[in-house]
C-alpha cells in the first residue's frame, strides 16, 4: 500500500541543524493571524488597508478585528501571475504578499510611502527563500506553522527598530496538548493505517484549527515549537523541497499548466498548477481517492475580493516529508487525469 502524501504534518523529530533562518530579528508568536495583529498595534493611526484579492480569510480577521477597512487591489492568472497594485488615496498601509517561494517583485511604491504609507509583507511562502522580502518593506508577518510539524506559530518584525509589543502569553495547556496528541495520532497511523485512527486525528485537527482561528489574539508560540525551530535542519529542508520540486516539473512539464516557470522558484511552499474548464476539484478528487492530498489556495474568502485563482489553483505537495518517489507518484496518477 503506498503512503498517503499531505495534508497535515505529523509527529516528526527534527533532523539535527543549526535552525531556522529569521530574516530580520522579530518575535515568534502564536499564529499569522497573531502576527499581523501585533503589526497592526504598532500602527494605531491606520484607518485603510489595500490587501491582494488572491488571500485566505485569515490575512483579512486580524484587519477587520482592529475596525480596519480593506480594500483590494487585484491579482490574477493571465499567462502567469499578474499583480495589478492599485491603491486609494486614504489607504494608510499595503499588505504585500510573496506566492509559494517564488520570486515575485513588488512594483516601485515610492510615492505611497512618500505620503506616509506602510507595507506589511506576508512572508509566510518565502520564509524559507534566499530572499525573503522586499527592501520597500516596513514589517514583516508569517506563519511559521506551515512548514514544519509544529503546535503553532508565527513572525514578526520591524525590519527598522523594534516592535514596541509583543505577547508574551503562551497558548493553553490544552491546545498545546491536543495538537501535539494529534500529531502523534496521525505518526501512528502511517506506521500501522487503520480508518478509525484516521477519523479520530482529522476530527482532533479540525478543532485544533478552530481554537486557533479563534483564540489568536495576543499569545506568544508556545515552548514545545520554538525549540523545534531552534534546532531543525532547514538548510536541508530547503534542499529537499527544492529537488521535490524539480521532479514535479520534469515529470509534468507539457502535461499541466504551472503558475510559474521553474526559473521564478526559489525555496517553494508548494508547487502551485493551474487546471482549466471547471476539472480542478475533480482532479484534486481524484488524487486524494489515490492517498494524494494536496490543498487549494485558498477557500475564497469572505470578503468583496475576486481573483480567477480560486477557482484554478491546485497546490502540489513537496515538502521535507516526502522523497523523489513520491513525486514520482503524484507525476504518475496526475498524468492520468490529462
Amino acid at each position: 500500500m503506498n503512503r498517503e502524501i499531505g495534508s497535515e504534518f505529523h509527529a516528526m523529530k527534527p533532523e539535527a541543524g543549526d535552525g531556522i533562518d529569521l530574516p530580520v530579528e522579530g518575535a515568534l508568536v502564536f499564529s499569522g493571524r497573531t502576527a499581523i495583529e501585533t503589526v497592526l498595534k504598532e500602527l494605531p493611526h491606520v484607518k485603510k488597508a489595500a490587501l491582494p484579492s488572491y488571500c485566505c480569510d485569515s490575512m483579512i480577521a486580524p484587519f477587520r478585528q482592529a475596525g480596519i477597512t480593506v480594500e483590494f487591489y487585484a491579482v490574477e492568472y493571465q499567462k502567469g501571475l499578474k499583480i495589478d497594485v492599485q491603491v486609494s488615496d486614504d489607504a494608510d498601509v499595503l499588505l504585500w504578499c510573496n506566492y509559494f517561494g517564488y520570486r515575485t517583485e513588488m512594483p516601485d511604491m515610492s510615492a505611497f510611502k512618500d505620503r506616509g504609507g506602510v507595507i506589511i509583507e506576508d512572508i509566510t511562502h518565502s520564509l524559507f527563500s534566499a530572499k525573503a522580502y522586499n527592501s520597500q518593506s516596513d514589517y514583516l508577518v508569517a506563519s511559521v506553522r506551515k512548514w514544519e510539524p509544529l503546535n503553532c506559530g508565527g513572525y514578526c518584525a520591524a525590519i527598522n527598530g523594534k516592535l514596541g509589543h509583543i505577547p508574551t502569553t503562551p497558548p493553553s495547556f490544552e491546545f498545546v496538548d491536543a495538537k501535539s496528541s494529534a500529531m502523534k495520532l496521525k505518526a501512528e497511523y502511517l506506521e500501522d493505517p487503520n480508518e478509525e485512527k484516521k477519523q479520530r486525528f482529522l476530527k482532533m485537527f479540525g478543532e485544533n484549527n478552530h481554537w486557533l482561528g479563534e483564540n489568536y489574539s495576543e499569545l506568544a508560540i508556545d515552548e514545545s515549537s520554538k525549540r523545534f525551530l531552534s534546532s531543525v535542519n532547514s538548510e536541508k529542508q530547503k534542499e529537499i523541497r527544492r529537488n521535490n520540486a524539480h521532479v514535479l516539473y520534469e515529470g509534468l512539464r507539457g502535461k499541466v499548466e504551472f503558475l510559474f516557470p521553474e526559473e521564478d522558484m526559489d525555496c517553494p511552499l508548494f508547487v502551485p498548477i493551474i487546471i482549466r474548464n471547471n476539472r480542478r476539484n475533480e482532479i484534486r478528487q481524484h488524487l486524494s481517492e489515490k492517498g494524494i492530498y494536496c490543498p487549494i489556495h485558498w477557500p475564497r474568502p469572505q470578503a468583496s475580493c475576486d481573483s480567477n485563482l480560486y477557482d484554478l489553483e491546485l497546490s502540489l505537495i513537496c515538502d521535507q516529508r516526502y522523497t523523489s518517489e513520491d513525486m514520482e507518484r503524484i507525476v504518475a496518477v496526475l498524468s492520468e487525469c490529462f
